[in-house]
């Protein structure tokens, strides 16, 4: 057995990760770059230079709302897993102190990811359908007269998507709240900070990289979902729907720019909120 000695030795660890980078993300990016400037005359596409791919996407009269609705349902699905998250790291990190309930919780919060997405995704329409339990509890009380459309709209797609991210966001917070120094708290309350300050002023802002990385998760996830939007969303278009409908009809060069724009649009926000958040600290703090 050859055993790697040196300074770069623990840098192999690298490699297998590397690699795959590399062959399933890196080198498709190489190939779908140059295929977005390229022409197209069915059913071949030609190798030639040209902007109309660009052009005819972002004059198209559709592009403003297909944007809007794909980064909204984004952004929306990220504040509310925020909400969420948040409250469920705080709960865990101050206020429950035994380390078996708490491990007891967190295992309990695990066990949806061991069932499929489709079972898990399906199981809602015994809760959000038109004979389903809202639309009862909601009748049988008086509140609504007749049964209100849940399934295929926003609504449903809000409520799986953060069945399935809601924990993206709360264990990189989590992790950052459990790197705070109790005696920070602790020093605020001897001063008489009000509690509203120590969690703003403290817990908050020391838990930024762990929010910044949260909201990377959430917001990256959703806005490359197009699957839940196609089967749930009740029609409503989405970059994600858009760019598998031209691929589906073997249009790769307008299916590459608008992959290209997503691309573009998602870095610029990820920089962000890398630089809002640093993330850094999350990673080499310790």
């Amino acid at each position: 057995m050859v055993k790697v000695t040196g300074r770069y030795a623990s840098y192999l660890l690298l490699l297998p990760g590397l690699v795959t980078s590399v062959v399933g993300v890196v080198f498709p990016l190489l190939i779908m770059v140059p295929v977005s400037f390229y022409k197209f005359k069915f059913p071949t596409v030609i190798p030639e230079f040209t902007l109309a791919n660009y052009v005819g996407y972002i004059f198209s009269a559709q592009t403003g709302a297909v944007l809007l609705n794909t980064f909204g349902l984004s952004a929306i699905t990220c504040s509310l897993s925020f909400l969420i998250g948040y409250a469920v790291a705080y709960t865990l990190t101050f206020k429950i102190q035994n380390a078996v309930f708490k491990t007891y919780i967190i295992s309990l919060l695990l066990v949806p990811f061991l069932i499929d997405w489709s079972i898990r995704t399906v199981a809602w329409i015994s809760v959000l359908g038109e004979n389903g339990f809202i639309n009862y509890l909601l009748v049988s009380t008086g509140i609504i007269a007749g049964p209100i459309r849940l399934l295929f709209s926003p609504i449903s797609v809000f409520v799986i998507w953060l069945q399935t991210y809601t924990l993206f966001m709360m264990f990189p917070i989590y992790l950052a709240m459990n790197r705070i120094d109790p005696d920070y708290i602790r020093a605020a309350q001897v001063l008489r900070a009000s509690p509203s300050r120590v969690q703003y002023e403290i817990i908050f802002k020391l838990s930024r990289p762990g929010i910044a990385t949260g909201f990377a998760f959430v917001f990256v996830s959703t806005l490359g979902d197009y699957v839940t939007p196609s089967l749930w969303a009740g029609g409503i278009q989405t970059l994600g729907l858009s760019i598998a409908s031209y691929a589906g009809n073997y249009l790769w060069p307008q299916a590459a720019a608008m992959s290209m724009v997503m691309l573009i649009i998602t870095l610029v926000a990820l920089y962000l909120l890398v630089t809002v958040g640093n993330i850094k600290k999350l990673i080499y703090e310790r």
